[in-house]
């Protein structure tokens, strides 16, 4: 069907969500309507949408499929979902973002746990976030432990404890209360500190700390006041706190942005209890040239995939769809939320800080991608591509004689891993068959080319020589790039490229970046290879007859996993190397006794 065919007086008056759709039934599109004709009307009136994307989306488009619902704001929630769904080609995608933690205290227990959790939902905890890198959540967490002594284990490891304290008590990051030690009074006092820092009462806090110790000294109690005093320093002194605070700024995100041609790079600092705790970063090609529009829609998916939100969003004063944005946000139930349009006065230098925090990441999000670009055309020069490379996967086998072998596949999306595309096969080859096991796992990856999420590569990589190509190359679709990568003999200095049909390998003079990228995409196909065959060979020795006969422990069988590798090495040990893992000799001599019998 023509798209341009399309009879829009069928089309319902009624509030609902329209999706046009490719000729192979994929959503190109999908956008909300307060009525479905009107809008839909509007794509091939005279006066149409002139948005760039939306050019394209009509040559492309041939069908379009609507759902109809009550009313404007049900259209909303469910455009959200079906985008989130269906990831369709020409809206602006922003991905459902796992990354941001956020610190839980959970004021209903007795003795409150500090715990790192994705969700706020629960009313009966504090919570401070959120954090973009789980390393910033983790530090701010063991800031917490270390300076007020909280714990952080589950209820079940607390009740495990009640008789004798952990670990986490000798070394000075927790109270202990699981011995009911007598500390519940300064516990309490802890929990409480933390709490006014969440609410954003640190100069408070440190009013009342600074006091505390003076009453102490002048009634000559020294040493609890130099540790109020130590605690105060630590305020002082500590760059979570000393980065940049804000008074009356306790629970407010702050946005900036900057623009250059069709880019736009958002900026969104975490403001909480007055201090920046965080920023999120958002990169983005415009699709369409409307920088305005297309701001307001990724920051609007933004907050509509988070599950905590702030009471306060601060956005330069040229921002276009405040009132749009605000209604959108409550539409999909974010109700005590205002956003506000800064002028002058204080909260201008904020969004300034936002703006200039923008336009530094643009800068290098802009260089990185003029290198990524660089290095894409080079590699596809260099080996002779049909297609950029922007998905590579590495081969890599690994087994010991024959046994336990295995294949890694590590794919590196835009010259950079992708941890959710590696895939492990274990190897049905019998015999220490190299060729063989490259030439199963290869043949495995092939057939499955268009299955839920083995998308086509740009180019296979093997770590192996001119042999392994020889065996492989037949296997290989022509619109599909193959090369191996062998490391260099004691005379060479750099790693060897080969190529399909081609017998000397690929002369570098030096270690270039293109040449780097291959490198250290093999590296981690060995990486991933030898872990995986050592789970695997480690599994075998768990399971082994042998120890089941003789009933010995999993933590027995680790040792001597770590230290021989496998059966073999263990059975060809000597006494003293076996006596360094401090196992009970009876169960050394019993186990010796049985592996040289069965050899």
């Amino acid at each position: 069907m023509d798209i341009n065919q399309l009879d829009t007086k069928n089309l319902p008056l009624e509030p609902g969500v329209y999706i046009f759709k490719s000729a192979n039934d994929e959503s190109l599109y999908i956008g909300k309507a307060k009525n479905l004709r009107s809008r839909v009307r509007s794509y091939f009136s005279k006066s149409k949408d002139k948005r760039l994307n939306v050019s394209f989306l009509m040559l492309e488009a041939v069908d379009l499929d609507f759902i109809t619902t009550r009313n404007e704001e049900e259209a909303l929630l469910l455009e959200n979902k079906l985008i989130k769904l269906r990831q369709p080609k020409y809206n602006v995608l922003l991905k459902d973002d796992k990354n941001y933690s956020s610190i839980r205290v959970e004021l209903n227990e007795e003795y409150p746990r500090i715990s790192i959790v994705r969700k706020c939902s629960d009313k009966d905890s504090i919570y401070l976030g959120p954090f973009k890198s789980s390393d910033s959540v983790r530090k701010t967490k063991r800031f917490f432990q270390k300076t007020f002594g909280l714990r952080d284990c589950t209820n079940i490891k607390f009740n495990m404890h009640r008789s004798r304290a952990c670990l986490y008590k000798d070394i000075g990051m927790c109270l202990g209360p699981c011995d009911d030690n007598g500390i519940k009074q300064e516990y309490d006092e802890n929990v409480e500190k933390i709490n006014n820092i969440f609410k954003g009462k640190i100069g408070e806090l440190k009013k009342n700390i600074e006091k505390k110790m003076n009453e102490l000294a002048e009634k000559e109690m020294f040493e609890q006041a130099s540790f109020l005093r130590d605690e105060l320093e630590i305020f002082n002194n500590n760059n979570y706190f000393d980065a940049v605070s804000a008074e009356n700024l306790k629970n407010t995100d702050i946005i900036g942005i900057h623009t250059a041609s069709n880019l736009i790079q958002i900026a969104i600092l975490f403001f909480r209890g007055g201090f920046i705790i965080d920023k999120a970063d958002l990169f983005f090609y415009s699709k369409t040239r409307n920088i305005k529009l297309e701001s307001y829609e990724i920051i609007k998916q933004f907050y509509s995939l988070r599950s905590s939100v702030p009471k306060k969003i601060f956005l330069p004063k040229d921002f276009d769809f405040q009132k749009e944005l605000s209604s959108d946000l409550r539409s999909l139930g974010i109700k005590e939320l205002k956003i506000e349009l800064i002028q002058k006065g204080k909260k201008l230098k904020l969004i300034e800080l936002a703006e200039k925090n923008a336009k530094m990441q643009f800068e290098a999000n802009f260089n990185e991608d003029q290198q990524l670009d660089k290095n894409l055309k080079n590699l596809k020069k260099v080996l002779s591509l049909k297609q950029l490379p922007l998905r590579i996967e590495c081969f890599d086998i690994s087994n010991t004689q024959g046994t336990n072998a295995v294949a890694s596949m590590v794919t590196f999306k835009n010259c950079k891993p992708d941890k959710a595309s590696y895939r492990k096969f274990n190897i049905k080859t019998n015999g220490p068959d190299d060729y063989g096991m490259m030439k199963e796992a290869i043949s495995r990856r092939i057939n499955r080319i268009g299955q839920n999420g083995w998308e086509r590569p740009d180019l296979i990589l093997l770590d192996g020589g001119k042999g392994h190509l020889n065996k492989i190359k037949k296997l290989i679709p022509k619109n599909i790039g193959l090369a191996s990568i062998a490391k260099p003999t004691r005379n060479e200095k750099i790693d060897k490229i080969y190529l399909p049909d081609i017998k000397s390998a690929i002369n570098f003079d030096k270690l270039t970046d293109e040449l780097n990228i291959l490198i250290n995409l093999r590296n981690e196909a060995h990486r991933f290879a030898i872990n995986f065959h050592k789970s695997k060979r480690g599994k075998e020795m768990i399971s082994s007859s042998i120890f089941t006969s003789l009933k010995i422990n999993k933590q027995t069988i680790n040792k001597l996993i770590r230290k021989f590798r496998d059966i073999n090495g263990i059975a060809s040990a000597t006494d003293s190397e076996l006596n360094e893992l401090g196992i009970n000799k009876n169960i050394i001599q019993k186990i010796l006794l049985n592996l040289r019998k069965n050899q």
